[in-house]
C-alpha cells in the first residue's frame, strides 16, 4: 500500500499528503514528480518541525492513472515516511 495520500477533490484535481524526513532533497525530488509531467502545483504546503516534513501538493489535471502512478512514485522517495 502506498504512504502517500492521494485524496481527490474533484475529477481533475488531487491532493498528495505525506510526512517524510526533513531533508533538503525531498520538497525538490516530490515537485520534479509533477513539474516533468509539464503542470505546475495549485498550492503546496510544507512544515518542518523536528526531524519531520508535512507536506500537501495539490495538483490539477491529472487522469486517474497518471495521478495513481505519481502517488506510488511520491511513496518511493528516499526519506517519505507515512500519509497523514
Amino acid at each position: 500500500m502506498s504512504s502517500v495520500l492521494a485524496l481527490k477533490r474533484s475529477n481533475s484535481t488531487v491532493r498528495y499528503c505525506f510526512e517524510a524526513d526533513a531533508e533538503p532533497g525531498v520538497l525538490p525530488r516530490a515537485l520534479e514528480l509533477i513539474a516533468k509531467r509539464g503542470l505546475v502545483p495549485a498550492r503546496v504546503f510544507a512544515q518542518a518541525a523536528d526531524d519531520q516534513l508535512s507536506v500537501e501538493i495539490e495538483v490539477e489535471g491529472l487522469s486517474p492513472e497518471t495521478a495513481e502512478h505519481v502517488g506510488l512514485c511520491l511513496s518511493q522517495i528516499v526519506g517519505v515516511r507515512q500519509a497523514f
